[in-house]
């Protein structure tokens, strides 16, 4: 062994010896354990957690709203470790076992000079997750100003927004339909998590709204993306149906999925971290309770959920309208170099090309998202198409372009879709009056 190893062999030991007489770092006989159990689908409820650490710690908190839940599985584990260590220390060692997240955490944290800051974290992240809960609480039916139940000559639309966006999204589109005669319903729902956790909430919270406004009136919907899956499980499922949807406009909707989906794992995973980094903890709570990607792997085309909603027929007696945009990010001339170079139109193609074809087997398919004059940068032409849908048109506006998204168009002005939505739907209050 040589003399530069033996040197950092000393400095290892004793800083592990140091170590043990630091802040931090606590003797077995100085940790006190902590368990949480786990819920069904391996959640951790943050009340939970911040009521156990204050009993322990005998400090009065008020415990903050039940609802509120962090993931441990797959990537929201290390984000939910992450999010708890910036929020308590590192005092707290926080692991996992099959049934409960275990918190040991150094009882240095009580004494006189410590216990104040250890009360103002534990408080802080009750409040943040307070904050957080109440955020939550904007999902959900909510009426504009223009919405007049079983008003026959005012009809009502409900608008449901896509992956990634909000009913603000559809800031620009509603000023056209109120204009037109029209009352809004805007439903919000948190966009990560599994889609058929907001089919369902999406049906309850249908049903629930129109009873408490007693509105016997059909409606129509308007949906943008993966909304489109939203409205079309409520009027396809048969233990949902209750006959009280007039129209589906569907408006750049995944019917066949997007492969570019694939990028929303990550994206929320940079996102979660981002809030964590940033210290602003109550929307880092609210990342990681909304899910982390698993809605994008359902809208993946062929997913289970995917040829599930499929393999069901379309509803008699309701108007089914499609709008999909070509207007992509690639021109075709693009396109076709990045398949050549990829040996994607060479059937001899050698080594490199036959292995690049199978590393890269849906990239045809993104392509088609990604061009122009197939997709909309977001979804491919081919994958708005609905069987048993004959209306389907194509307009040239991208994805956000179709509704005049905000987040691209800063200021009000022509919303692609509204000419072919403003006709459909009043050929369909036509025909529904004669």
């Amino acid at each position: 062994m040589n003399r530069r190893v033996i040197a950092w062999a000393g400095i290892l030991v004793l800083s592990v010896s140091v170590s043990a007489l630091v802040p931090g770092w606590a003797r077995a006989d100085d940790v006190r354990t902590v368990e949480v159990p786990l819920g069904a689908a391996g959640d951790v409820p943050v009340a939970d957690i911040v009521a156990r650490l204050a009993t322990i710690s005998g400090i009065a908190i008020q415990r903050p709203p039940a609802g509120l839940t962090l993931s441990t599985r797959g990537l929201s584990r290390a984000l939910t470790r992450a999010l708890l260590t910036e929020a308590l220390g590192p005092e707290v060692e926080i692991t996992f076992g099959p049934r409960a997240m275990i918190l040991k955490v150094d009882t240095g944290v009580l004494s006189p000079a410590r216990r104040a800051e250890w009360t103002r974290r534990l408080r802080d992240l009750a409040d943040r997750a307070r904050e957080a809960a109440n955020r939550r609480e904007n999902y959900g039916m909510h009426a504009l100003s223009s919405y007049r139940p079983n008003d026959p000559s005012r009809p009502t639309i409900c608008m449901v927004h896509g992956l990634n966006s909000s009913s603000g999204g559809f800031v620009y589109v509603i000023p056209w339909l109120e204009e037109a005669g029209y009352g809004i319903v805007i439903y919000d729902y948190p966009f990560n998590q599994p889609i058929t956790q907001s089919c369902a909430a999406f049906a309850r919270d249908w049903a629930a709204f129109r009873k408490k406004t007693g509105d016997h009136q059909p409606w129509a919907i308007f949906a943008h993306s993966m909304g489109a899956l939203l409205a079309r499980s409520l009027v396809e499922d048969d233990a949902t149906w209750a006959g009280d949807v007039s129209s589906l406009i569907l408006v750049a909707p995944v019917n066949q999925g997007s492969n570019l989906a694939r990028v929303q794992t990550f994206v929320q995973l940079l996102n979660g971290l981002q809030s964590i980094n940033e210290k602003k903890t109550s929307r880092a709570m609210l990342h990681l309770a909304d899910g982390t990607g698993q809605a994008a792997r359902d809208m993946l085309p062929g997913s289970p959920f995917l040829r599930k909603l499929n393999r069901r027929p379309r509803r008699e007696g309701v108007a089914y309208h499609i709008i999909a945009g070509d207007r992509g990010v690639l021109t075709p001339e693009a396109r076709a170099r990045i398949e050549a170079q990829l040996g994607l139109t060479n059937r001899n193609a050698g080594l490199f090309g036959r292995l690049a074809q199978a590393a890269v087997a849906d990239l045809s398919g993104v392509l088609d998202e990604l061009t122009d004059g197939t997709g909309d940068g977001a979804v491919s032409i081919a994958h708005t198409r609905l069987n048993g849908v004959a209306d389907h048109v194509v307009i040239h506006a991208n994805h956000a372009e179709l509704i005049r998204a905000p987040l691209l168009f800063s200021e009000p002005g022509p919303v692609a879709c509204m000419p072919d939505v403003l006709r459909r739907l009043r050929a369909d209050r036509e025909r529904g009056q004669k």
